[in-house]
């Protein structure tokens, strides 16, 4: 057992595979654990041709941010020091792999503790360039190395978030305001799961480096690169990659070993997104972390990339979730394609509403069904009458009791359909 071990991510795409496959047969120096979702059969068939020293685990299912926890979940409890991922879509150099973990020394050198580290750089996605390398604001999950401690802090804060909350992080550790760059010059909105993690990581004290040029390959990609605002950096000064912001590398430096020495703490809102209006989100795979709470029935999992990114869905009548909570609060629901009805009470107090959803073609998915209260705390109930409905968290203003032995992983999820 090689002290790192690489998730290999697939679905179908045999073609991808068997290009980018390659590159990661180097068993001498890290060990393989190959993640199939294939549909089809050629899919299915294809890890078979490859030798056993290969983990593969099939029918990976749920989407790709579940796929992600299910590799964190796993290569942790194998007990691997460096953990990481690569999808069938990015071709590495033969040589990406001592060049790649040579940056967990390169940081250290330059005054960085560094958690997790990339063969891959996109232009907008760098906040300083240095020599061979960047200090980058987002990795992405497709190709990455973490230390043990990045990976366990992945799990624990894994959500999405917002572009505000990664803006504000990066500007108080760099000075600098990443709001100009392409992924936020739309304005404010969600961003998918992956954005958390280098922004959680730096919270932490952490930085998140990318060799450049970047000895990478991306194939099979549709829509393309340049329709994503994606630019790999191909050369050491191009494009976004020329920004050398020396006073800024050295803040981030500087602020993130005040973090580690307990000098400084962030300001951010941590495992739980906590808006600019002061309500916190809860959703759907942090809620069990409330005190007394718990889900009945038959559950299924449903991806909501945008939003979660995990959604529990009803497949029949009485499916419920109840918790004891804080004050008021809103049902994060949706009707589900079909539309269907839920039952949300309040024990304490009585009060009942049972509204039907429409379906989600006809608005927007998600509603917040709202139970109203000052400071009690009691437990509320939501119930679904009907199969189909979707539940997505819990919003509410009162700081909420939380159970100290909680923390998600894959085995929080519910099972895929």
């Amino acid at each position: 057992m090689n002290k790192t071990a690489i998730g290999y991510l697939t679905k179908d795409r045999v073609e991808l595979s068997r290009r980018t496959i390659e590159p990661l047969l180097q068993p001498d120096k890290f060990d393989l654990h190959w993640f199939d979702g294939s549909n089809t059969m050629d899919g299915i068939a294809f890890p078979n041709r490859y030798p056993d020293e290969i983990q593969c685990i099939s029918n990976v299912r749920g989407g790709p941010d579940a796929a992600v926890a299910y590799v964190l979940t796993t290569l942790l409890k194998l007990g691997y020091s460096y953990i990481g991922f690569c999808e069938n879509d990015v071709l590495l150099d033969p040589s990406w792999f001592e060049r790649t973990m040579a940056l967990f020394d390169r940081g250290r050198v330059d005054g960085l503790e560094v958690g997790a580290v990339s063969a891959r750089a996109y232009e907008d996605r760098i906040l300083c360039q240095r020599d061979g390398y960047a200090l980058m604001h987002n990795l992405g999950w497709g190709m990455q190395i973490m230390t043990r401690q990045a990976a366990l802090l992945a799990l624990k804060h894994f959500r999405t978030g917002h572009t505000l909350e990664n803006r504000r992080i990066f500007a108080q550790l760099t000075g600098k305001d990443i709001g100009a760059y392409w992924a936020f010059r739309a304005g404010e909105h969600m961003l998918v799961a992956d954005w958390q993690n280098d922004k959680t990581l730096a919270a932490h004290g952490l930085a998140s480096l990318a060799l450049t040029p970047s000895p990478v390959e991306m194939i099979g990609q549709d829509p393309p690169l340049t329709a994503q605002g994606l630019v790999l950096a191909s050369e050491p000064d191009v494009g976004a990659a020329v920004d050398r912001d020396v006073a800024a590398f050295e803040t981030f430096a500087d602020r993130t070993y005040d973090i580690r020495s307990g000098l400084l703490r962030p300001g951010w809102c941590g495992q739980r997104y906590r808006d600019d209006a002061g309500l916190t989100y809860i959703f759907a795979h942090q809620v069990a972390g409330l005190e007394h709470a718990v889900y009945t029935g038959e559950w299924r999992l449903r991806f909501s990339q945008g939003f979660g990114p995990f959604a529990w869905r009803a497949t029949q009548k009485g499916d419920s979730f109840e918790a004891d909570i804080s004050g008021g609060l809103d049902f994060m629901v949706s009707g589900g394609p079909d539309g269907g009805e839920v039952e949300v009470s309040d024990v304490g107090s009585g009060y009942v509403v049972s509204p039907r959803l429409p379906p989600e073609e006809r608005q927007n998915a998600l509603m917040h069904l709202h139970v109203p209260s000052q400071i009690g705390y009691r437990r509320v109930r939501l119930v679904a009458k009907d199969p189909g409905v979707c539940f997505y968290g819990v919003r509410c203003r009162e700081p909420q009791p939380e159970r100290g032995d909680w923390s998600f992983d894959h085995s929080v999820l519910p099972p895929v359909e």
